[in-house]
């Protein structure tokens, strides 16, 4: 997969106003959702600073909330390894995932401002225009699709007003929007790339106007996509992209 750089203190997708520790770690969480730092690969945090265009400090910060996060991993004398992707952890997250996001979501319902509502209307309509044409969902379209999930992820959970789920959702999301990416790289078709925006906005619409039932029936529907997700990777996806250790299997 081709590497790309984010320039230094300039990228469009990100929270603006922020400390230069949370603009790394946003950064940081793009390239681990979007495949770019591999799972499972060494890496130097000289690498990171170039990668992110940010200095040690911040990076570093961002490094140790990756690695509380369960992203990252800080290893003495060997550098910082990106953890590999665990199905069956995973599995077993997504089933944790969906009860705090359904107590996220009811809360959201319930507690969201006019002001937070009105951003939520601007990222279902962002969503919208994703599937509007019949153009292709290709990969520019899918990383920005996870752009707006991960502002919408964002804004339900400052809307919740819960830091203790904020905390704990956080790297669950991060975890689960690589996965996504993955998925639909590999096995996406473009029917099953819409259907998975689609859901998130019917989801979203349901929290804009506060209808808490039928959030959480959309919110199932969700997590069911993502169970979904779980069994063509563990069986036909090469290990090597889980897990950079693995010796890929090539033919001669």
């Amino acid at each position: 997969m081709q590497e790309r750089r984010l320039e230094p203190l300039e990228h469009l997708n990100e929270t603006p106003g922020i400390s230069r520790a949370e603009l790394a770690y946003e950064r940081l969480e793009t390239l681990l959702a979007h495949m770019e730092l591999r799972p499972g690969a060494f890496l130097t945090m000289a690498e990171l600073q170039t990668r992110t265009g940010l200095g040690r400090m911040p990076v570093l910060e961002a490094t140790r909330r990756l690695s509380d996060d369960t992203l990252l991993e800080v290893r003495a004398g060997r550098g910082i390894r990106v953890l590999p992707i665990d199905l069956g952890r995973e599995r077993r997250l997504l089933r944790v995932r969906h009860d705090l996001e359904r107590f996220a979501i009811e809360q959201a319902c319930e507690r969201a401002s006019t002001l937070e509502r009105s951003q939520m209307r601007q990222l279902a309509a962002a969503l919208a225009d994703l599937v509007k044409d019949d153009a292709p969902l290709c990969d520019d379209r899918v990383r920005r699709f996870n752009d707006i999930d991960r502002r919408l992820d964002r804004l339900v959970l400052k809307a919740a007003s819960e830091p203790f789920i904020e905390r704990t959702l956080r790297p669950l999301h991060t975890l689960f929007r690589r996965l996504g990416y993955l998925f639909l790289m590999h096995f996406g078709d473009e029917p099953l790339i819409r259907t998975n925006i689609r859901l998130h906005q019917e989801m979203l619409e349901c929290v804009i106007d506060g209808r808490v039932q039928a959030a959480d029936e959309a919110l199932a529907r969700l997590m069911a996509f993502a169970g979904e997700m779980l069994e063509p990777i563990e069986k036909h996806l090469d290990p090597a992209l889980l897990d950079a250790a693995i010796t890929p299997l090539t033919s001669e």
